[in-house]
């Protein structure tokens, strides 16, 4: 999300980013514990010792992670413990949403995606259009050069968390993303309201990735999620 970040940076955002254990690692993890941990890290020390608000952010398979993660993290439990600051909401980029004890595959219908290629244990994209298919044919070769393999591993593992369930939630519903077409992507969100969610939904037209697609949009969307009156 460089574009995005950078733009948000210049705004006076504090951003804290990180590559996860399950991406691009020789040792691939073996569930989403490893994720999981460095992700309440990273909000952790966001939060720190001035007990700053945070909101997460979170993106297609990253979404599995941060409804399982967070736990005592959220601002209404540390002022129960006499803490200051904490997570405020969380934001959903075409991002999977589910309930715990529910996988990235079976969020997808309990198969492999079809425009995947698992070698070893590593899961690999194999058409660059699929995460990019709203922007041009070369930018889609340039960015889709830069995918690291992904620990399959991690496709498979159950959340084992609802953070939605106590933190609200914003969700950037792309409306034409390939990877995880929209219906799919309104079928969490209604699952996960009917289960007591709080999730306030924003579409756009866009693919996959509108952090690079749609930077302007994409950008006000996280200042509304902030709270900016746009």
């Amino acid at each position: 999300m460089s574009d995005v970040t950078c733009k948000l940076s210049e705004l006076g955002y504090t951003i804290h980013a990180r590559q996860m254990p399950a991406v691009g690692n020789p040792n691939p993890p073996k569930d989403l514990s490893e994720d999981i941990a460095a992700m309440d890290a990273m909000v952790e020390e966001a939060i720190g010792t001035a007990g700053n608000d945070v909101i997460v952010m979170c993106h297609s398979w990253g979404g599995i992670v941060t409804g399982s993660g967070l736990k005592g993290l959220s601002k209404t439990e540390r002022e129960k413990q006499g803490k200051k600051g904490g997570v405020v909401r969380t934001g959903y980029i075409a991002a999977f949403i589910v309930d715990e004890g529910v996988s990235l595959l079976d969020g997808l219908g309990g198969s492999r995606p079809s425009w995947s290629t698992v070698e070893g244990p590593y899961i690999h994209p194999h058409d660059p259009a699929i995460f990019y298919n709203d922007m041009p044919t070369a930018v889609q070769a340039q960015l889709f050069a830069q995918i690291k393999p992904h620990a399959f591993s991690t496709f498979v593992a159950k959340s084992s968390g609802t953070s939605w369930k106590h933190i609200p939630t914003s969700y950037l519903l792309c409306a034409n993303d390939v990877a995880i077409p929209p219906q799919a992507q309104q079928g969490m969100i209604d699952g996960v309201q009917a289960l007591g969610a709080d999730v306030h939904v924003t579409r756009i037209e866009a693919g996959h990735s509108p952090f690079f697609s749609k930077v302007g949009e994409t950008v006000a969307w996280v200042r509304r999620v902030s709270g900016e009156k746009m």
